[in-house]
């Protein structure tokens, strides 16, 4: 990307690392990577980076992301902000259902998942 942004010279895109960050812009330029050239591939970088911390669509979306617990180790249910607490026992509950009984052939369902 050749486009010079003046207007965003002054955002400091080498402060303090975000892991978050990092992962998305690793995801979106891993395919990239043998056909870009390393200063193609620092320029989308800080390209990206502007974009998803600045736009008004994706900055609250990262902003919630970032406001979320780290990955779980373990599968089960996560309480949701706002969510009734008796809506996530039931659903505990379905999974431990589900978990018993195994799909059987052309119930809609993919590789025995409910």
């Amino acid at each position: 990307m050749t486009h010079d942004a003046p207007e965003h010279d002054d955002l400091d895109t080498t402060g303090d690392a975000d892991p978050l960050l990092s992962a998305c812009l690793d995801d979106a330029l891993g395919p990239y990577l043998g056909a870009l050239s390393p200063d193609e591939v620092d320029d989308y970088r800080r390209f990206l980076t502007i974009f998803i911390t600045t736009h008004p669509a994706a900055a609250p979306l990262h902003d919630r992301l970032r406001a979320r617990p780290p990955l779980l180790s373990d599968s089960g249910v996560v309480a949701r902000e706002g969510a009734d607490d008796t809506a996530a026992d039931g659903a505990a509950a379905d999974d431990t259902a589900a978990d018993g009984a195994a799909a059987e052939p052309g119930d809609g369902t993919f590789g025995g998942w409910r």
